[in-house]
């Protein structure tokens, strides 16, 4: 069985067992459409930028996404797309950083000449 596959199984197991126990609400179907959609273009987006995240939040279905969101509390799931945001936005400003780096690298090897707050050689300034 594929990785993804037994990660999506064991989170919808996980949540049939919230729902056993009356823990979890259904999530609006409209909500959860957009849930989704954000979430697919978030996992896009990470796996282009190479973030290397894991786990259920970064699965690419959809699909799962959508059933997920339907069948846990509206809180949790908004809970998880502000959680995805910022990972994603961690990784972005690290790709950028890091790409800048390379640009700065190549302005000095080249010497281009120039100089600036945006040539500073230090990343973190980035």
């Amino acid at each position: 069985m594929s990785r993804t596959f037994l990660l999506t199984l064991g989170l919808l197991l996980g949540l049939g067992a919230l729902l056993a126990n009356g823990a979890a609400t259904a999530g609006d179907p409209v909500f959860c459409a957009n849930y989704a959609n954000d979430a697919e273009k978030s996992v896009q987006l990470a796996k282009h930028l190479k973030c290397g995240f894991q786990g259920p939040r970064w699965i690419k279905e959809k699909s799962a996404h959508m059933a997920w969101c339907i069948l846990v509390d509206p809180n949790l799931a908004h809970s998880e797309s502000d959680a995805r945001a910022a990972e994603l936005k961690q990784c972005t400003c690290t790709w950028y950083a890091d790409h800048t780096m390379v640009q700065i690298a190549m302005n000095i090897a080249n010497k281009c000449g120039f100089t600036g707050l945006r040539w500073l050689e230090n990343k973190q300034a980035h």
